[in-house]
């Protein structure tokens, strides 16, 4: 294996400078790093905008009406193990919050103590 130091050469070593001519060939390099800054930061800002849109495109928007039967994703504790179930219910939507939250009462109107998020919840289709 050869060092990289000693298999790739650069403009600088190939054709050493001397004096004047080093510090302006320096300030020439120093001016197209920032150009190549510049570039590389745009290149980040487009990719990062290009994996959003993907992202963006498979999340699936869900939002219940109040009165809907939905199944709430279950807590599983350790003890039960892999063969748990994964959602339990079903409950009725009983009132919906601004940012999209859910509180939620069981079929005999006794009411959950806190809100739920949409992506615990799904439709029950009874």
């Amino acid at each position: 294996v050869i060092p990289v130091e000693t298999g790739a050469s650069s403009f600088r070593t190939e054709i050493p400078l001397e004096g004047e001519d080093n510090h302006e060939t320096l300030r020439e390099e120093l001016d197209l790093l920032e150009e190549l800054r510049d570039g590389a930061a745009l290149r980040e800002a487009t990719l990062k905008q290009k994996i959003a849109k993907r992202h963006d495109k498979k999340v699936i928007k869900r939002e219940f009406d109040v009165g809907t039967l939905v199944l709430r994703r279950n807590q599983k504790d350790s003890h039960e193990g892999k063969l748990a179930a994964n959602w339990e219910g079903p409950y009725r939507v009983r009132a919906k919050t601004e940012n999209d939250a859910y509180y939620l009462e069981d079929l005999h109107s006794k009411e959950l103590p806190r809100p739920w998020n949409a992506e615990k919840l799904k439709q029950y289709y009874s």
